[in-house]
């Protein structure tokens, strides 16, 4: 057994020995006093709670016969607490350390579950982060873009303009193209400019290279526009502009000016060798084919670099012999129109062909640096002249190039050598130790794979030159590497922005794996661990067999080959997956991988990373889940799309990319000079659908074709609000008919009708603030958008109600309606969003919130007065009646005559706000609704009742004889827990607030194989968990606790013990905004039976827990002395057997 649970249930033993001593005593002493009659032990004890004494007309009879309740009603119908503080019930001692904390067995197995748990761990301090981010953009607001991504995403810098996502593209493309024109025409250049000079007859007017020239200069000038552009869309505009406008600009304007220059005719015949200054160009050349070679050796081709090196070797010395054998034909053709003596005419040159002529200077030339005698001579000083100049400098070039060549023979040698010498050392090691044939070439062929791929090890070796560095910038390069290669991914690259200071993290999070051809990286039917992303190499991904794949893979053939810019399995960094493929390398190939665990302890201490992952990670699988039976089976390989939406679907991506979002379509360059004016739905008489279209002609935001509802994939919030405004339409103008026109069965009468006009004082209300509650009702469910809520600051993003609040104050320009809504009317609508966000008025519809929000609702009444406050709850219920938009128009199925009922005693208690303490006003309603189900309210017990008569949305007389019953049946220790539940106020006495509390109790009692009661037990069970966590510390009077993932859970539930397993595995998380219960996937899979686990320890701390209850209800029961003490020695005896066992 475990030692922690054998030192609990030695606890648990000294525990109830006390207790049983103590009972013993206690019968003891009330047999002495209390005339008991003979009863059967068996029975009571049996059936573990108390039968019905008998029955009573104001509700039933408590079991505290002996003790008063803890609560005491006072004349006002306030509970009273009788203790100073709420005592930390339990159905355990106070000593004892059983509880069903969250259990760690089984860490990392889940995923999905952690990222919930820091999600909401971190929401707040993202909140903090955000919002720094948000007022940033605002300082700079012009984002400096650090370099393009999948996304295009914009970084920070204040000289820095955005730049459009084609035209990213562009400048991707245009930089390789246009090194390769300026190649091109630089070696034309070299070749026919020396060749115009010496021969100049080749260009004569017409011909193609005098055309060639006319045009050249164009591609130049264009050349430094883009040189330009390049340097203003730089990450330092500033440096790059000054740094081209003093080296470069200064070459390119000097030839563009002589190109013109010389296209004009500007300068003599005379000084026509100035023509050569165009192979100045040749600069342009290097600084091109450099360019060229870093993009080659930065893909691994350093065989094709150190070709280009011999090749360029090659072509200078060539280019060279060319340019001076032109040069020296020139010299000879210039002394001979000068009637001089020279070469030409003393070897008869010109009667030769020009080809000859060509070769007989070139031949000239090379010989004048070779050994090797020649026949010629130069015929005069300036001839003599070249020929020194010649020798003197072609022979340190030429022994400078042939030692380039040698250098990088050399070098190509040794690294074919080290290969050679590689795989005979490793042959001569495999046949030493003997390894089988067929793995000596499996082995062999693996190597030759990796040695002759592009990403060779011996290729690609660490410089010397690291020794030297500090360790700082050798991470700060090994971030920039990874960092590159993580800009594929569009969320990577969005968390490797500077701003986040996550870039080391991350990069030092990925683990290099590399496989040689054919190695599997995963296969079918085995846990995915996390995220491969191809840097290099090729891979082969085989889908399942399963025919019925996707879309996508039906359309290529089973295998495909992936060349690097892609991913696989991203969906296991957040979920437990199988993977359904298979993924082997093809070539020699290496990929990045990330685990999920890997990805959580990287992003722990950075809580806005960790809600950008969450919100990415939704997204993701929200897509996946709608699609899943199209991609299933191909899962790991997901489309592009999916991660650009779940991206745009971050707070983090508007933040670091202001602007990107859709809606910022939708601001209006100016107010438009018409004004909502809705008096024509409100006065004159209209049909249904001519209401409608008024509506939507008014309210712009509703319309179908470009409404922002609609853009928002927000139709049925849209119906919504329609139904709301109709419902105020009808109220103004008492049409009944219409308000119940869809209702077949009990429909709202005429006189709850008119108390409803009556409590909201709907006649006394001016046009002003009519039209503002219309433009409310319109502009409301906008605000409940996640997209639309990023146009707000993040601390303004947890409710609705503060995002409409700021859409109010601040975001008018993107709304028209309430752009164009009369300044009167304006500050009545301002005047309600911010009552509309202290108070809900259907959480006290259903008795889900406590007095302190009645507190709030006074302070708040205080502050904006009465007028307000009519308008508030007007507004209200309307909102309430507009709930059933999305079935119909056509009148309002909410408002029916049980739930007007409600609506009239609710408005009744609120209009006395400014009259009574705000803990009556709370319990006169809570005790109102009682006695409508004829329940009245004489006890604390009767309160409870009561309240949850509204938590159980019980609206009939029939639903309070189960609550009666329900409540019974629970023990006496319950009853007290659930009154502390119920009745401790939130403002005095500091409380816990359940959030769907009534769904949590509807659905229990909806759910046969769990019941009221079960649920009710359940309820106090998790208010003793929240105690145990101390969630009763956490700052401010009520403490929110969410429990919707239970509420929901609770529908479809099998048996209350499978609940209370679920429980088990649950979480509870406090933070700064209360306490949430995290279902995690654990708990799931013991709802749906792939997780059963049965052990002993938990049966007996059950039993344990019931034989307690049995002693209880034993002195509740007043049973006899004598059988009392057989009864707990029979007890004692029961439950040290067990647990000893």
């Amino acid at each position: 057994m475990d030692p922690h649970l054998s030192l609990r249930l030695q606890q648990l033993q000294e525990n109830l020995a006390i207790s049983a001593k103590a009972i013993a005593e206690t019968t003891e002493h009330l047999a002495l006093l209390v005339p008991i009659p003979d009863q059967s032990i068996s029975e009571t004890s049996s059936t573990g709670a108390q039968s019905p004494k008998s029955t009573v007309t104001h509700g039933f009879s408590t079991s505290g016969e002996l003790e008063k309740e803890k609560f005491e009603l006072q004349q006002n119908g306030v509970p009273y607490l009788r203790t100073t503080a709420p005592k930390r019930h339990s159905l355990f001692s106070a000593r004892s350390s059983i509880s069903t904390l969250t259990a760690d067995e089984n860490p990392g197995a889940r995923l999905l579950d952690d990222w919930s748990e820091n999600f909401v761990l971190c929401e707040q301090e993202a909140i903090e982060a955000y919002t720094y981010l948000y007022r940033m953009r605002d300082v700079n607001p012009s984002p400096q873009r650090r370099r393009p991504s999948a996304l295009g995403l914009q970084m920070s810098c204040s000289d820095m303009l955005p730049v459009p996502e084609n035209l990213q593209d562009s400048l991707k493309l245009w930089r390789p193209v246009w090194d390769f024109l300026t190649i091109v025409l630089v070696v034309v250049d070299a070749l026919v400019l020396p060749l115009l000079l010496a021969w100049p007859e080749l260009s004569y007017s017409g011909s193609f290279w005098s055309g060639y020239y006319e045009v050249t200069p164009v591609f130049w000038m264009v050349d430094i526009v883009l040189n330009f552009s390049r340097a203003i869309l730089s990450e330092n505009r500033k440096a790059a502009l000054l740094g081209y406008l003093c080296t470069w600009f200064l070459f390119d304007g000097f030839l563009v000016t002589l190109d013109l220059v010389l296209l004009l005719q500007l300068v003599p015949e005379s000084v026509k060798a100035l023509t050569m200054a165009r192979l100045l160009r040749t600069a342009k050349f290097r600084h091109a084919i450099t360019a060229v070679e870093s993009r080659l050796a930065a893909n691994g081709y350093i065989k094709v670099v150190n070709f280009s090196t011999i090749l360029q070797c090659v072509t200078f010395i060539f280019g060279v012999n060319h340019t001076l054998a032109c040069v020296t034909f020139y010299v000879g053709r210039t002394r001979q129109q000068q009637q001089d003596s020279n070469w030409l005419d003393a070897y008869n040159i010109m009667d030769r062909p020009m080809s000859f002529q060509y070769m007989i200077s070139f031949n000239w030339v090379i010989a004048e640096y070779t050994p090797a005698p020649y026949p010629f001579t130069a015929q005069n000083e300036l001839e003599q002249a070249l020929m020194l100049a010649i020798i003197l400098t072609c022979l340190p070039m030429l022994g400078a190039q042939i030692g380039i060549i040698s250098g990088t023979l050399n070098l190509m040698n040794e690294k074919a050598k080290e290969r050679d010498h590689v795989k005979r050392d490793l042959q001569r090691w495999l046949r030493k130790t003997r390894v089988r044939k067929s793995l000596h070439q499996r082995v062999v062929a693996a190597l030759d794979d990796v040695l002759g791929s592009q990403e060779s090890p011996l290729d690609v070796k660490d410089p010397l030159a690291l020794n030297f560095l500090p360790s700082s910038l050798i991470e700060e390069l090994q971030v920039v590497s990874t960092g590159e290669k993580l800009s594929i991914h569009p969320f990577f690259s969005m968390l490797m922005d500077e701003r986040l200071d996550f870039r080391g993290r991350l990069a030092s999070a990925f683990v290099m794996q590399v496989a040689v051809q054919g190695e599997l990286i995963f296969t079918a039917d085995r846990k995915a661990e996390g995220i491969f992303i191809a840097i290099h190499g090729g891979f082969q991904f085989i889908p399942s067999k399963n025919e019925s794949m996707s879309l996508k893979a039906t359309s290529r053939r089973k295998s495909t080959y992936w060349n690097n810019e892609c991913w696989f399995a991203e969906l296991a960094l957040y979920t437990t997956r199988t993977h359904s493929s298979t993924l082997s390398s093809a070539t020699y190939a290496k990929a990045l991988t990330l685990t999920a665990q890997g990805f959580l302890q990287a992003v722990k201490e950075h809580p806005a990373i960790v809600v950008a992952a969450h919100e990415y990670a939704s997204c993701l699988l929200r897509l996946h889940q709608k699609r899943a039976h199209f991609v299933e089976n191909t899962w790991e390989l997901p489309p592009l799309s999916w991660s650009l939406e779940s991206v745009a679907g971050t707070q983090l991506a508007e933040l670091l990319d202001p602007g990107t979002s859709h809606l910022h379509a939708f601001k209006l360059e100016e107010i438009p000079s018409h004004r909502v004016n809705l008096q024509k739905l409100m006065k004159e008489d209209l049909t249904h659908e001519e209401q409608v279209d008024e509506i939507k002609e008014h309210i712009h935001e509703l319309r179908e074709e470009d409404g922002v509802y609609y853009e928002l994939n927000c139709q049925e919030d849209a119906k919504h609000a329609t139904l709301s405004m109709l419902c105020l339409t009808w109220l103004v103008r008492g049409q009944h008919s219409s308000m119940v026109a869809c209702q077949d069965s009990g429909r709202l009468t005429s006189a709850s009708w008119q108390a409803i006009q009556e409590l909201t004082q709907v006649g006394e209300m001016t046009f002003e603030e009519l039209n503002g509650l219309m433009v409310l009702l319109g502009i409301r469910g906008i605000c409940k958008s996640v997209d639309f809520a990023k146009l707000c600051p993040p601390s303004e993003r947890k409710k609705p109600e503060q995002v409409l609040c700021y859409t109010v104050e601040s975001l008018e320009h993107y709304l028209p309606s309430l752009a164009c809504l009369a300044p009167e009317s304006y500050l009545h609508l301002t005047a309600v969003v911010r009552m509309l966000a202290e108070f809900n008025f259907a959480q006290f519809l259903q008795g889900e919130n406590n007095p302190h929000a009645i507190w709030l609702l006074a302070c708040s009444l205080e502050r904006e007065g009465e007028r307000v406050l009519k308008m508030c709850l007007l507004a209200q219920v309307c909102i309430l009646c507009g709930v059933t938009g999305s079935s119909t128009l056509t009148g309002s199925l909410f408002l029916n005559e049980l739930n007007g009922r409600c609506l009239v005693k609710a408005l009744s208690c609120l209009k006395q706000v400014q009259d009574l303490e705000p803990h009556v006003v709370y319990w006169r309603y809570i005790t109102s609704r009682a006695e409508a189900l004829n329940l009245f309210v004489h006890t604390a017990s009767h309160l409870v009742l009561a309240r949850l008569a509204c938590l159980t949305r019980c609206v009939e007389p029939q639903g309070i004889v189960e609550l009666q019953k329900a409540w019974l049946d629970l023990t006496g220790r319950e009853r007290e827990v659930l009154m502390d539940v119920f009745l401790l106020d939130g403002h005095a006495h500091k409380a816990l607030m359940f959030a769907y509390l009534p769904l949590f109790l509807t659905n229990a009692r909806a759910n046969h194989d769990v019941g009221l009661l079960a649920g009710l037990k359940f309820l106090v069970e998790i208010y003793e968990k929240l105690l145990r966590h101390k969630c009763l510390m956490l700052s401010g009077p009520t403490v929110r606790v969410d429990m919707s993932s239970l509420a929901m859970v609770m529908k479809d539930v099998e048996d209350v013990p499978t609940l209370r397993k679920c429980f088990d595995f649950a979480k509870i998380v406090r933070h700064e905004n209360g306490v949430t219960v995290l279902l995690t996937s654990a708990s799931y899979q013991v709802l749906t039976g792939q997780l059963v686990q049965h052990t002993r320890s938990t049966d007996m701390l059950e039993q344990l827990a019931q034989q307690q209850t049995r002693l209880e209800s034993a002195i509740l029961a007043k049973v006899p002395r004598a059988r009392t003490s057989v009864f707990v020695s029979e007890c004692q005896s029961d439950m040290f057997e067990s647990i000893h066992v």
